[in-house]
Parts: C-alpha cells; structure tokens; sequence
C-alpha cells in the first residue's frame, strides 16, 4: 500500500554501502527524472551542465513538466526515476503509493506573498499579532475583502495562514479562484483588494508596485519542494538513487559555497532555457536568495525523528491538514485494532498516514536519513544515533 509498504529494503542496501563505495559502472546509467521550470530544478541542470551526473555514474536525462500534479501523474506513463514537486502532490492519497520522499529540495516560503496595492488600507496596520509581527492587516481591514487566489496551491495554504494569524477564516473574506497569471492580470486591471501568488509571479507584482502584505515565512508556514523517487525503481535500483543524491548534495554544497552574483549567468540561463522567460540580473539573485536549499547536516536535522516528529514531518503534516481541510484530500477510515497496536495509528487522512508524517511508516524518511548518514560518515564525520535508527524491525511493517 504505498508509503505504507515498507521502503526497509531501500534501507538496508543504504545501510549495507554505508561501508563501502558503490561501485561505478563502465558507462554512464541512463536515468529519466521529471522537473517544472522552477528554483528547484536548477541544481540538477547545472549539474547536467558541468557532467557532474555522469561523474557519478548516471546519464540524467531531465523531463519538463507544467505542474507537480502532472510529474506525479505521468510516473508510470514517462518511467521517470527522480523528480521534484511539492509537497501537496506527493502527499495525494490517489498517488503516494507510487512515490518516497528522499530529499527536500527547497523551501518556498520566501518566495510566495499576498500583495494588495500601494494605497491599500492593511499597509497601515503591522503586527496586530504579536506572534507574527511582519504581517499587514487586521480583522477590521481585512474582513470582507476580496482576495484573488489559485485554488488548492501554496498561494491558498498561505493565505489562510494569514487569515488565521488574523483571527479570521476564509468564510470572513470574499475568495474568487483563478490562475495566478489571471490572479495578477485581473488585480492589474483593477479587481480584488488582494492577491496571492508565488515567484517568479510575485517579482512581476513588485515591479508593478503593489506592495507585499505578508509572506509565507511570515505567517509561520513553510513551503518545502521534496525530492522524490519512483518507489519501485529505488527498491530495484538503491544505488542509483543514492547515486543521484551525492550528485544533488554536491550542487547544493558548491551554491551555499559561491556568491549569488556568480551564480546569477548560469540561473538566467536555465530560467531562458527551461520557462522561455529571461529574468533580469537583479530578479535572478533575488529568487536564488528567496529559496533557501539545504545542505548535507540540514537534510539530516530536517529528517531526524529522534525526539519525535521531525522537522519535515511537522511541515508536511500541517500541509496534508489544510489540503483535508478543504477536500482535497480524503478522510482515512479507522484502521483494525491490531494494526493500531503496531504501529500508533494516527487519525489523519490516507496522505498523512501512508506518507512518512505517520511515525509507523516513516521509512522513507529513514532511507534520506540513512543516505546522508552514509555520506557523513564517509566524510569521516559522526553521525550519534541515525545508525541505531535505521536497525527496526522491518518484521514489524506492513
């Protein structure tokens, strides 16, 4: 059943090269994975770029796709191995059976706002509450808006997170749905009181002098893009992803390590290539800082579970809530009482439960974690605790 069939196998092939190096193959792997024309997809291009793929021993060949939910539709159609999408898409109960999540990609918090227009009343009111005091607004000017926004996107996940740090719902404010690129046209031409939208959309908005009322990040959400593979072909073949992560790991390490002017040619010229849309110097620099990338230690501490929930586990625990909570996602029934004795089950919806929030089955966060165990201790760093992690009883999975 999915995230629910267990990904130990992964993680003991993992476990096994934590002491060894995989062998490389005479040529390189061939290996299709699937990517929208965003931040994300940029380490992996400039890696395709450098022939830092076939220095691991693959072959990447890097399909575009329009949206996330497509990626995850066309895995059994394109074959892909590897790709990148949010976190909704690889959390819908229809298709979480076909994917695990092996790495995070980004997080796009930085990267989404609200904008209303230079005049607009909420600018005069910042940090009603004092929990969240970078946003604009209060119930007084913002209740009874209308606010323009995709349905079902990151956009409305932060926009309800800042209604609700607000002390309103969505039911206190008028919502008319539609694309972002229609969202910003229609504002543009005088609709709404708000929009909501996330880059390179956003940096459109700027230059149009609307005004951000607040950000993602500072509503207290996050927004992470996941990395995730074809579960059947990393069960075949574990290291050829553990292939692909060192590649990744490696981009992420060289762009935490070089000035984002350097990078700023290279990122024009993926955005050109990949979206047919050439960004200013100025715009490219800005959304490589609005998306902030982790490296080997992050990756580790955002999969770490061991006083509980793991960071990513809480991100993407509250994204399957707010995703059920507008019918997106389905109400899980209640399971058998001896499956609740094994493994705690939580009541939550078929995407929680079967992807890795549920503690039960988190072995596909275990597999990252024991990846990038594996690399640290071969960069002859200790790594207390993950190893014992990774020794459950696989008997004890479904």
């Amino acid at each position: 059943m999915g995230f629910k069939r267990s990904f130990v196998g992964i993680c003991l092939v993992l476990l096994a090269l934590a002491w060894s190096t995989p062998a490389r193959s005479a040529s390189p792997i061939p290996m299709k994975t699937a990517w929208l024309g965003e931040h994300e997809t940029f380490a992996v291009w400039y890696a395709k770029q450098k022939g830092w793929d076939k220095e691991a021993g693959l072959d990447l060949t890097m399909l575009r796709f329009d949206s996330g939910k497509a990626i995850v539709e066309g895995v059994l159609a394109y074959d892909w191995a590897i790709a990148g999408c949010g976190a909704v898409p690889a959390l819908t109960a229809a298709l979480s059976e076909r994917l695990d999540i092996i790495a995070v990609a980004n997080d796009e918090s930085a990267a989404n706002a609200l904008y209303v227009r230079a005049d607009s009343p909420l600018l005069s009111i910042k940090g009603t509450n004092p929990a969240y005091p970078d946003i604009y607004g209060d119930q007084a000017t913002v209740k009874g808006k209308e606010i323009l926004c995709p349905k079902g996107t990151s956009a409305h996940y932060m926009m309800v997170a800042w209604l609700k740090s607000l002390g309103l719902e969505e039911k206190d404010v008028r919502v008319k749905y539609m694309s972002p690129v229609q969202a910003l046209g229609a504002f543009a031409g005088g609709l709404g009181d708000v929009v909501a939208l996330w880059a390179p959309l956003t940096y459109d908005a700027d230059a149009k002098g609307f005004k951000p009322a607040a950000l993602s990040s500072n509503c207290g959400v996050s927004q992470p893009v996941l990395i995730v593979a074809n579960h059947e072909y990393a069960i075949q073949y574990p290291e050829r992803v553990e292939a692909f992560l060192k590649m990744y790991l490696r981009v992420i390490t060289f762009m935490r390590e070089t000035p984002v002017e350097t990078l700023v040619p290279d990122y024009v010229r993926f955005y050109e290539e990949w979206t047919g849309r050439k960004l200013t110097s100025e715009i490219a620099a800005k959304d490589l800082a609005n998306h902030a990338v982790f490296n080997l230690e992050e990756q580790l501490a955002l999969f770490d579970d061991a006083q509980g929930k793991s960071k990513l586990q809480n991100w993407l625990t509250d994204i399957a809530a707010f995703y059920e909570s507008i019918g997106m996602v389905r109400k899980e029934p209640a399971a058998p009482a001896a499956h609740e004795r094994s493994y705690g089950r939580l009541p939550q919806s078929p995407s929680i439960a079967d992807a890795p929030m549920a503690k039960s089955k988190a072995s596909c966060f275990h597999q990252p974690s024991l990846f990038l165990t594996h690399e640290r201790q071969r960069k002859g760093r200790d790594c207390p605790g993950l190893l014992a992690k990774s020794n459950r009883k696989t008997t004890q999975l479904p």
